[in-house]
């Protein structure tokens, strides 16, 4: 297995070298990004920790509108109210969103939209609009899945639609959840790496 860790410090390297001289990141953001989604999609010890997908999912979302060249109304999510507490990885949650947003994009989408709640027993996670033109969305959504324990199904035609069916982890301790002013903040963040190119402030 690629050492990750060594990778990503490699490329924060040169991206802090880039920024002393006082020019742009040039292809660290989208090596990151490959390099991110690599090593999500690796097998992962368990975390014994749940993350609450509801707020994670609206701190993501928050901060693709803040950074986003496009009007507020173009993102439509919707979370329930309370913790919904799943065994995953927040960063695959995050990535799993963000990749999907990044197909959107690309794609040309008119309007996407994104819901997040309970649903019986489980967590609902329902993703509709854009596509999914590098396969990277579909195969986060689905380690997300199989690592929570759940279910993934997509659309077999038309434009990219996705609805995951997580179980709870009602029981064990919740990791702090991610914050939108924190990920808008942090110019590594999952949200910069993903949306990079299509950011309303200038690239960091």
């Amino acid at each position: 297995m690629p050492n990750f860790t060594a990778l990503r410090e490699a490329l924060a390297g040169q991206a802090a070298r880039r920024s002393a001289c006082g020019l742009p990141p040039g292809t660290v953001l989208p090596r990151l990004r490959l390099l991110t989604t690599a090593e999500l999609l690796c097998p992962a010890v368990p975390p014994a920790c749940a993350a609450d997908a509801c707020a994670e999912v609206e701190a993501v979302c928050l901060a693709a509108r803040g950074m986003l060249r496009r009007r507020g109304s173009w993102l439509c999510f919707f979370c329930g109210d309370g913790p919904l507490p799943v065994l995953a990885r927040p960063a695959l949650l995050q990535a799993a969103v963000l990749a999907w947003l990044r197909g959107a994009l690309l794609a040309g989408a008119g309007e996407v939209s994104l819901v997040c709640d309970g649903q019986g027993g489980a967590v609902r996670l329902s993703l509709s609009g854009g596509a999914d033109p590098q396969g990277d969305a579909a195969a986060l959504l689905e380690r997300l899945a199989r690592e929570a324990g759940g279910t993934a199904l997509f659309l077999a035609h038309g434009a990219f639609g996705a609805a995951l069916r997580l179980p709870r982890a009602d029981g064990l301790p919740l990791r702090r959840p991610s914050r939108a002013e924190e990920l808008l903040a942090d110019r590594y963040a999952l949200p910069r790496l993903y949306l990079d190119g299509f950011c309303a402030e200038p690239e960091l």
